[in-house]
């Protein structure tokens, strides 16, 4: 991580991902919060320069070391991001406050009310926008309008919505020019043009999030996004009361209808949970990690618990993996081990699996999932992702997520005092 600080913020890998992405410096910060508090409240306030006068958390604030060509054209937020940061046009699941919280526990207490009280009505005014922007019809779920806002690129339940979108215009030749330097682990050709073109629909109706939802089919109650926001709505209410400071009555009463909602997203034939298509009501029974995020949120109830909870036993590792958890089961049709979020292992899905069954009392399948990851990063370093079939290291070296997350995991495992300074 310390090679990755780039004074204030932590670029995601050297090379691959030069900017600041959102819910990686959150996931950052909640590992420097076990060595450098004071260093992780500031990678927390750093992302309060990127934030939209709307509310908006944008998911990335570009570099200005780096030039801003394709992603000029791309996003052309000017006059809606604030004009001291160029930024994308869209979100990522609202780790702030989650984030928020663990710093905050691990600041002085002087320090701590002075962060939260600083950084609190950021948090507010973010939560605020996705519920009036993306539940306009106070249904519980926020809309998300693009993959990349779930953070998971090319899950299969996204790019199956996407593939019948038109081509986006962007020109081939830069299409080449933007793709990463390991096609065969990253989303296909045809993928990524689909991304592209939704995020050229959501450009040329200027990020209105009413307007693209009246126009775009690709419009999903995404399962993760709103397990964080779930999540996040707590620390929200634990941060506020910390400080004697309550959460705005009309954004509190949004909270418990969120976690009823979640629970409708449970499939009883197949025993999981999934994302829904926000315009129709039907659920996309693509089968992902994402089906564990609810114990995250501590929504499921006791009975769905206990059924995820055997899914990862009777299952070695999610359809009998050496390396898990697949972000795509084995068993799917959708499975590749290598490609992007069709297969591989990520060390964030498995933290939040992780305190997800630590949250349901589940503490052995905790600690032996805990196990199974500190060692992936034992084995192959800090990278991006993982093949989940031979625990080969994917994607970008040197990641920063994984760093942080592994110090989290670490410091959560009872039989192990950590020296940091080793």
């Amino acid at each position: 991580m310390a090679s990755n600080d780039l004074g204030g913020w932590t670029r995601p890998a050297p090379g691959l991902y030069p900017h600041q992405w959102f819910w990686d410096s959150c996931f950052v910060a909640i590992g420097l919060a076990h060595v450098d508090p004071d260093r992780a409240a500031r990678e927390l306030l750093s992302l309060m320069h990127g934030q939209w006068e709307n509310g908006m958390m944008p998911h990335m604030i570009y570099s200005s070391k780096w030039p801003y060509r394709l992603e000029s054209w791309l996003w052309g937020t000017g006059g809606l991001s604030p004009r001291t940061s160029k930024t994308s046009g869209i979100t990522q699941p609202p780790m702030l406050a989650i984030a928020a919280e663990r710093v905050a526990r691990a600041l002085p207490p002087r320090e701590a009310t002075i962060f939260i009280q600083t950084i609190l009505p950021t948090i507010i005014r973010f939560h605020e926008w996705i519920y009036r922007e993306r539940d306009p019809q106070g249904t519980g779920l926020a809309a998300v309008l693009h993959s990349w806002e779930c953070g998971m690129d090319d899950i299969p339940y996204w790019t199956e919505a996407m593939k019948h979108l038109p081509p986006t215009p962007l020109r081939w030749r830069w299409l080449r020019e933007y793709r990463p330097v390991r096609p065969s682990e990253r989303a296909t050709p045809q993928d990524l043009q689909h991304m592209l073109a939704l995020a050229y629909l959501l450009k040329s109706n200027h990020f209105d999030s009413a307007s693209v939802m009246r126009q775009s089919k690709v419009v999903l109650a995404d399962l993760l996004f709103n397990s964080v926001l779930a999540a996040a709505n707590e620390s929200l209410e634990r941060l506020a009361e910390t400080i004697d400071q309550p959460v705005p009555p009309e954004l509190r009463a949004r909270f418990a209808p969120t976690r009823r909602a979640l629970e409708r997203l449970w499939d009883p034939e197949l025993g999981q949970y999934f994302t829904r298509n926000y315009h129709t009501g039907r659920l996309l029974r693509t089968p992902t990690v994402a089906t564990f995020m609810p114990l995250f949120a501590g929504t499921a109830a006791p009975s769905r618990a206990e059924t995820l909870r055997k899914m990862l036993t009777e299952n070695r590792g999610y359809n009998n993996v050496p390396f898990p958890l697949p972000s795509v089961p084995r068993g799917s049709r959708h499975f590749e081990p290598q490609r992007y979020w069709r297969g591989p292992t990520w060390i964030s899905l498995n933290w939040f699996v992780v305190l997800g069954l630590e949250r349901y009392g589940f503490t052995e399948e905790a600690e032996w999932l805990r196990l199974h990851t500190v060692g992936l990063v034992e084995r192959s370093g800090f990278r991006e992702y993982y093949n989940p079939l031979t625990g080969d290291g994917l994607g970008a070296a040197e990641f920063s997520w994984s760093a942080a997350l592994t110090l989290d995991l670490l410091a959560g495992r009872p039989d192990r005092e950590l020296d940091y300074e080793q």
